[in-house]
């Protein structure tokens, strides 16, 4: 729900050139009364239920629809750690306030943006699609990445909170990612960023056992 709620808020946006692309800007507040309800978001380095939980599937996808159409970087941040149905490094997390997704339009042509969500069927799973519609500048824009390096452990933490969400453990490492553009069949230029995950601990929810004593 929340994410057919974000990309409605967000469908049929027009962007100027020059003008920018502003996530929080554009969705507003994740509360009731925007139409937003309770999901799974991360803070504190761990999972917990609050209210817009999930709309990080729309800021990625966003994200990926502004890298792909040549957009200009201007803010987004991945998660704190890596989670797998995400590309690894190409993913962008929101949270009203605070971390938001924006992107530039450096072309002298206007950008739509249409955005929607493909509903879950009994045989297949719901998908979230966002296109930009303008004028084509560049032949093609292609995304590479580096293998992961310095590699992070994760713990393990007990929560016997009510807000707790069980949690498995999560290896944190750093990996770049390249952006390539090409025009006229020749390349450009080569953008690179940085990703860097922190390790998520295994988070069981309930108290820490008491160490057994030695009889």
């Amino acid at each position: 729900m929340n994410q057919g709620r974000a990309a409605e808020l967000i469908n049929g946006t027009i962007i100027k050139p020059g003008g920018t692309f502003s996530f929080n800007d554009i969705v507003g507040e994740r509360t009731v009364a925007n139409g937003f309800t309770t999901g799974t978001v991360i803070n504190g380095g761990v999972f917990r239920e609050e209210l817009g939980g999930g709309v990080s599937q729309v800021a990625t996808t966003m994200y990926n629809a502004g890298f792909f159409g040549g957009m200009e970087d201007v803010e987004h941040h991945p998660h704190a750690f890596y989670i797998n149905r995400y590309p690894k490094g190409r993913e962008a997390t929101v949270y009203f306030g605070s971390l938001d997704l924006r992107w530039k339009n450096p072309t002298e042509y206007g950008v739509l943006v249409r955005s929607y969500v493909e509903k879950s069927t009994p045989s297949s799973p719901g998908k979230m699609h966002v296109e930009l519609w303008s004028t084509k500048v560049y032949d093609k824009i292609t995304a590479g990445s580096s293998g992961e390096r310095n590699g992070r452990a994760p713990g393990k933490q007990y929560d016997d909170t009510p807000a707790c969400v069980p949690q498995a453990p999560i290896n944190g490492f750093d990996i770049d990612i390249y952006r390539t553009f090409y025009k006229d069949g020749k390349k450009v230029k080569t953008e690179t960023d940085t990703a860097n995950y922190q390790a998520a601990d295994h988070v069981i929810c309930g108290k820490k056992p008491k160490p057994k004593s030695d009889d």
